[in-house]
């Protein structure tokens, strides 16, 4: 190569380099939690998440295995925001599955990953209730819904995080049903 091309090659580079560090600088970045706050809220997000897919009921209700399924969910609080009447906004992305055990192996029936906005109000004990909770649609509002529903820096996070909580969901399971915690996973 000679050295002329060699230079624009290298000047090419650095173009590209510039330009994806302005990219990189352009995402918003993710918000902060207040850990002493997430640690108020995690519980009762938690509970009212699991009680409405249990309330749903699954794929499991529909079968021999439906007496002993029931919800596990794991969650990552992204962001909590205040509204102006002290609400809070509590956004997370959430991974659940419906299990039960069938021979020393755990059974999965209906299992959903979504982002979840809840709405949690003072419950005047010190602690929290939830008002109000809500997840995207299916298909063509989804990703419209995380824009509307989380902060730029939220809809960030959950539209391109790798948190996976799968392993969490599977060992909760796995001790609740008294399994070994190498006990296989099968689908219905």
């Amino acid at each position: 190569m000679s050295r002329a091309r060699a230079v624009r090659s290298a000047g090419g580079c650095a173009v590209l380099a510039v330009l994806a560090v302005l990219a990189a600088g352009c995402t918003a970045p993710a918000p902060d939690v207040d850990p002493g706050l997430r640690k108020a809220v995690q519980p009762v997000v938690h509970e009212a998440l699991v009680a409405g897919l249990q309330k749903e009921g699954g794929l499991l209700a529909d079968s021999s295995l439906a007496a002993g399924a029931r919800w596990f969910c794991a969650e990552k609080v992204v962001e909590i925001r205040e509204t102006h009447d002290g609400t809070l906004r509590v956004g997370l992305d959430a991974i659940c599955a419906e299990l039960t055990s069938r021979d020393r192996t755990l059974v999965q029936g209906t299992g959903v990953r979504a982002p979840w906005v809840m709405e949690l109000t003072e419950d005047g004990r010190g602690g929290y209730r939830v008002r109000r909770q809500d997840c995207p649609p299916d298909g063509a509002g989804y990703d419209e819904w995380i824009g509307r529903s989380f902060s730029e820096g939220g809809a960030e996070v959950v539209r391109h995080g790798d948190w996976d909580g799968t392993a969490t969901i599977e060992a909760t399971a796995r001790a609740q049903f008294r399994l070994p915690a190498d006990a296989p996973v099968t689908t219905l």
